[in-house]
């Protein structure tokens, strides 16, 4: 009686447990795919095929082990062919139709500003249409059509619209207002520094570009690529092959290990495909930049330039966490491609790196990088970076954010003028910069656009003279992007992107906050419309 008993209960307690593994199992297809009648499907097939069995002469011996595996062949095999294919067909390049405004503008008496050297030239007229730049000439040589917009600008200097080139605006559930956020300050284009396969979909198919009244994707990644979806360098290679085919401009990469990161830089190479991102504290920058790699983001994350440029380097960065060992072991790899868990997986690393971008909390050791900086080794790094045309993104106030969020006020404080000496040591020795913010995301999106003006601010304050700010903002995005022909200047057949300023922002840094009027595809935005988009929006 009591074995009976027994048997019940291991017979009762063994269906259970494999219920639940199933069920579970279902449950991570779902969540994959959305095709919840073939996640049914699975569920209703190997469930009530054991109740079935169970209730059978079938269910003893050595045929329950049997129906064990069978099950979960049967719910594995699902699993993965439940997948939803991350690719549906080979991406090619279209012309997307850019935006214009409904009539020609004609600007009176502006000052042009050359973005390559600084020079001036005053009394001319900007006639634009069809959303482009189609004549510059001495003021009152241009005639006004029937359909011309005519604007006095006596007095305002013309600059190219500001570019934010690193922003995380796109699949935000604020993203439209972020974008017209964005066109109030004076942005008119951004880069996206992540994606998906959807995103990338969509804006192929020509969102983010059609409006005159909000600032346009200029390019943008698939999935940021982690030691979660890309543990080993033969999965790596093959994600950065499935965003080429998807249409991704660049491969974005959250830190891998070295030898992935290597993987994804001959991959991209072979594929023409730039590779940007963050570098891990633990891997030589210098190293980063030899390989190829276009961007470094924040200056390499957790410090890692600080580490780069300090007299005791390599014990410094010996001693930095690696990528968890676990990320190469080949059950991990396999369950990693389920996409609902794997995407689930790298949203909560992401949100963990980024709340721990701004370093260690060990205070010892990071007066230790702080009392160990090097002029000379900085110097070095940047001379690195100039040979191999590796460029740089600071975001200076992401850097801020993340320094005094994780460490005490006056350890924040040394690290945070370090970075200041070192964006100074890279302009002065010819390191190509961008101007971005790492804004868009989560809530702030509410200072999106105005963090780009604090920017200039802090680049400002370590010393950047306000012409190579400028340039920064505007014509190095545009040489960055390939983008000469069409971006960066204020010169016939340019996209009609502009800002108008109330001062000579070549004077001071400060005079490119002074914007009268943003010209967005060869649409007029005067001050008082700009200031009723922020104050609708509740932003600065």
């Amino acid at each position: 009686m009591k074995n009976q008993i027994r048997k019940s209960v291991l017979k009762t307690g063994g269906f259970t447990l494999l219920s639940v593994l199933l069920y579970g199992i279902v449950l991570l297809l779902m969540i994959s795919s959305g095709e919840r009648w073939y996640a049914y499907l699975i569920l209703a097939a190997c469930i009530g095929g054991l109740v079935f069995v169970r209730r059978s002469a079938f269910w003893h011996g050595w045929r329950v082990p049997l129906c064990w595996v069978i099950a979960l062949a049967v719910a594995w095999t699902g699993l993965f062919a439940g997948q939803p294919s991350p690719v549906t067909g080979t991406y090619t390049g279209l012309q997307l139709e850019q935006p214009s405004a409904s009539y020609e503008l004609l600007l009176n008496n502006v000052t042009i500003v050359d973005t390559r050297t600084g020079g001036l030239t005053s009394g001319m007229s900007i006639l634009c249409a069809g959303g482009v730049i189609r004549a510059i000439a001495p003021m009152g040589t241009l005639e006004a059509g029937e359909n011309t917009k005519v604007v006095d600008a006596a007095g305002k200097y013309a600059v190219p619209g500001y570019l934010n080139m690193h922003m995380h605006v796109i699949g935000d559930k604020h993203t439209d207002e972020t974008m017209e956020s964005l066109l109030a300050n004076g942005i008119t284009g951004f880069r996206q520094m992540s994606g998906s396969y959807e995103l990338l979909k969509e804006w192929h198919s020509g969102a983010f570009t059609r409006s005159v009244d909000r600032a346009a994707l200029l390019t943008m990644p698939g999935d940021v690529l982690t030691p979660i979806n890309a543990p080993t360098p033969a999965v790596a290679a093959e994600f950065v092959r499935l965003q080429k085919q998807a249409g991704a401009d660049f491969i974005k990469v959250g830190g891998v290990t070295p030898e992935v990161l290597q993987a994804i830089q001959a991959e991209a190479d072979r594929l023409n495909l730039p590779v940007a991102g963050h570098v891990l504290s633990d891997m030589d920058l210098k190293e980063a930049a030899r390989q190829g790699f276009k961007s470094v983001e924040h200056f390499g994350i957790n410090n890692g330039s600080l580490i780069s440029s300090s007299t005791d380097e390599e014990r410094l960065r010996a001693q930095e966490k690696s990528v968890p060992a676990i990320t190469g072991n080949p059950v991990f790899v396999q369950l990693m491609k389920i996409k609902g868990l794997r995407d689930f997986v790298n949203a909560k690393v992401l949100e963990t790196a980024i709340k721990t971008s701004g370093g260690k909390e060990d205070e010892a050791e990071l007066m230790h990088i702080i009392n160990t900086y090097s002029g000379e080794k900085a110097k070095e790094l940047a001379d690195v970076y100039v040979q191999y045309n590796t460029w740089q993104s600071p975001t200076m106030i992401r850097m801020r954010s993340g320094l005094f969020s994780n460490s005490s006020e006056a350890t924040a404080q040394g690290l945070y003028d370090l970075y200041l000496k070192l964006v100074k040591t890279y302009d002065t020795e010819g390191v190509k910069l961008l101007a971005g913010t790492d804004g868009g995301s989560g809530d702030s999106w509410q200072v999106a656009g105005y963090s780009l003006h604090e920017e200039f601010d802090e680049l400002e304050r370590a010393g950047i003279p306000p012409l190579h700010v400028l340039q920064m903002a505007t014509l190095n995005g545009a040489e960055f992007l390939d983008r000469m022909d069409d971006l960066g200047t204020v010169e016939i057949g340019k996209i009609a992107d502009m800002v108008l300023l109330d001062a000579n922002p070549i004077e001071s840094v400060q005079n490119l906050h002074k914007i009268n009027a943003v010209i967005r595809a060869g649409a007029y935005h005067d001050n008082q419309m700009l200031s009723s988009i922020k104050q609708r929006l509740g932003t600065k």
